[in-house]
């Protein structure tokens, strides 16, 4: 309990530390992809970093993006390197230019937005006519563009597994399935706050919540810190993994992979614990006065506490279960 506590006071120090980013972070991302790691047997690993050296851009995205201390170690950390760096490339991507951005970058694959409504007012508006993709499965004709987190999630499984897909293809989608077992996790990739003024369209799973310097989607997207160090980021993967609480906690999650019940349960944590009593109130004060999300200066420390300890969680599920899913996709 001691080290759990101890823990998740560090977490919380790295998040208010930390400036504002996209999806979970490197950090997240990465830290989700080391637990993972440590759970593949040595084989297995070898077979996904030798996929992964099949990437149509490994010496642009990988090879040459490896820091000096990592080109100097043994080649096993070179490999977590290379597969940690996998977790990360679907966030890479957004920088990309013209047409590598247009053949790579998926905006809606990061998320699904699950509808929690400001008020009853809202649900009976807005329900008959979410124009949000919630679809749970892929149904014939549905655009590739336009899939949510749960549909990209079942296409790169699927690509995976299917023969006739091309080393180079399945090493991108092997990147995105790392990215999205990770984001899958994230309470705020799951959800978005409707209502009929303000949000008529979704909150952008807690974007448009503004918070002092900040919004809610990226202060939970930070939770688990922003280092860069490699070390850190092992260190802290460990430091997870060696919790007995959070060690159970992975390998009951590993029996569980259907991704619908995943964002289900970030649904229910963004629902009961994203969106406190703080920030439902100045929605329903903000869409009643001016319509506007009018901005707070901030959230009390115990919110980031209770926060924190679930990040911790949400990380040890995602670590154990994206190994699951790797190891069954031989």
């Amino acid at each position: 309990m001691k080290r759990h506590a101890l823990l998740t006071v560090f977490v919380l120090f790295l998040l208010l530390a930390a400036r504002p980013v996209q999806a979970w972070n490197y950090a997240g991302h990465r830290i989700v992809a080391a637990i993972a790691w440590d759970q593949l047997t040595p084989e297995r690993r070898a077979e996904l970093v030798q996929l992964l050296k099949q990437h149509p851009r490994f010496e642009q995205d990988f090879q040459s993006r490896m820091p000096k201390i990592i080109k100097e170690a043994s080649p096993e950390v070179q490999a977590r390197w290379l597969f940690m760096r996998a977790a990360t490339w679907p966030d890479i991507v957004r920088r990309f230019k013209d047409a590598d951005r247009e053949k790579y970058h998926h905006g809606t694959w990061h998320y699904i937005n699950q509808p929690i409504y400001l008020d009853e007012a809202s649900k009976a508006a807005l329900s008959s006519k979410l124009s949000a993709n919630v679809a749970t499965s892929i149904k014939p004709g549905d655009d590739v563009l336009a899939f949510n987190i749960i549909q990209a999630l079942e296409y790169c499984v699927a690509q995976l597994k299917d023969p006739s897909v091309s080393q180079a293809d399945k090493a991108v989608s092997f990147c995105w399935v790392m990215h999205l077992v990770g984001d899958s996790h994230q309470p705020m990739h799951s959800s978005a706050l409707f209502s009929r003024r303000m949000f008529p369209e979704g909150d952008r799973g807690g974007n448009d919540i503004r918070i002092a310097k900040s919004n809610l989607h990226s202060q939970w997207d930070g939770l688990l810190g922003n280092s860069f160090k490699d070390s850190d980021i092992v260190g802290q993967a460990v430091g997870i993994e060696r919790d007995p609480a959070n060690r159970r906690l992975g390998e009951a999650a590993a029996g569980e992979l259907n991704f619908v019940t995943w964002i289900n349960e970030s649904h229910e944590l963004a629902r009961e614990k994203g969106y406190c009593v703080e920030i439902l109130e100045a929605a329903r004060k903000s869409e009643a006065d001016s319509g506007k999300f009018q901005k707070l200066s901030s959230l009390p420390q115990s919110y980031y506490r209770q926060a924190g300890s679930i990040a911790v969680k949400r990380a040890a599920q995602a670590g154990w279960r994206l190994a699951a899913v790797l190891e069954r996709v031989q």
